[in-house]
C-alpha cells in the first residue's frame, strides 16, 4: 500500500554518516552487477548511498520490511545508463525515481503513480561566458548574468531535473531544456520547444552549489531533509 505522501525528496549531506553496512545482502543479483560497473570506491561509494536513501524511501512508503524485496535498476541491457525502475518482489511498481550525487551529497526524489520527479545536484558549475553561451538561451543567460553566483547552479540544476523528469531517455542535452520562468516554489519550462505545465520546484543550496527537485504538481508533497 503507497502511503499518503506519494511525493518524497531526500536529500543528505554527507553519505558518510548514512551507516550502509559493510557487507551487499541487501542487494539484489542483478543490483550487484549494476554496481560491479563502477571501478573508482567514491563512485562505488556514491552508488550505494544512492540506492540506499531510495530503497529505505520505497519500504517507507509500502508494507515492506527487507531492502533486498525493493530493486531498483538504472542500467540498460546496452549498458547505458536509464531512467531508474523499482520493483517490489519481483513485481514493476508505479513508483518513479530520480537520484543525483555530488562529492558527499545524496539528493533522491521518488514519486507514486508514475508521477514525473527529476531532481539534481549542482557544484562547480563553469562560470565562463563561453559557457553560458554554449548551453543556455538568450533569455536564460540574461536572468543568469543578474545573479551568476546563485542563478548560474540553479539554471544547470533545474535543466538537469526536468531532464531527468521528462527525458524519456534520450540523450542528454541541456539545451533541450528551455528555463521560461523561475519563481519561488514553480519553474516554467520548454522541452525542444514543447512548453510543459508548470513544475513544483524544491531547492536547497549546498556547500558551492544547489540541489533541486521538480515534479508534477498533482498530489500532497513531503519533504524529508538529513543533514
Amino acid at each position: 500500500m503507497i502511503s499518503t505522501h506519494p511525493r518524497i525528496v531526500r536529500y543528505v549531506a554527507n553519505l558518510e554518516k548514512l551507516g550502509i553496512p559493510e557487507t551487499t545482502t541487501w542487494l539484489t543479483e542483478l543490483e550487484l552487477s549494476e554496481l560491479s560497473f563502477w571501478k573508482d570506491a567514491t563512485r562505488r561509494r556514491q552508488w550505494l548511498a544512492g540506492r540506499w536513501v531510495a530503497k529505505r524511501l520505497v519500504t517507507r512508503s509500502s508494507q515492506i520490511d527487507m531492502l533486498r524485496e525493493v530493486e531498483i535498476l538504472s542500467r540498460g541491457e546496452d549498458g547505458l545508463g536509464k531512467s531508474p525502475t523499482v520493483s517490489i518482489r519481483g513485481d514493476t511498481s508505479s513508483y518513479r525515481l530520480s537520484i543525483s550525487h555530488n562529492n558527499r551529497s545524496i539528493l533522491v526524489g521518488i514519486t507514486s503513480c508514475h508521477a514525473a520527479i527529476g531532481v539534481d545536484v549542482a557544484s562547480g558549475v563553469p562560470e565562463t561566458p563561453s559557457f553560458r553561451t554554449r548551453w543556455f538561451s538568450q533569455q536564460e543567460t540574461k536572468w543568469i548574468e543578474s545573479d551568476i553566483a546563485s542563478r548560474l547552479p540553479l539554471a544547470w540544476a533545474l535543466k538537469e531535473s526536468i531532464f531527468k523528469a521528462f527525458g524519456n531517455g534520450s540523450k542528454w542535452d541541456p539545451r533541450s531544456i528551455e528555463l521560461v520562468k523561475v519563481n519561488q516554489n514553480r519553474v516554467q519550462s520548454r522541452i525542444r520547444g514543447i512548453e510543459v505545465e508548470p513544475l513544483s520546484m524544491w531547492i536547497r543550496t549546498t556547500k558551492g552549489g544547489v540541489a533541486t527537485a521538480v515534479w508534477n504538481d498533482t498530489a500532497i508533497q513531503e519533504v524529508s531533509l538529513c543533514s
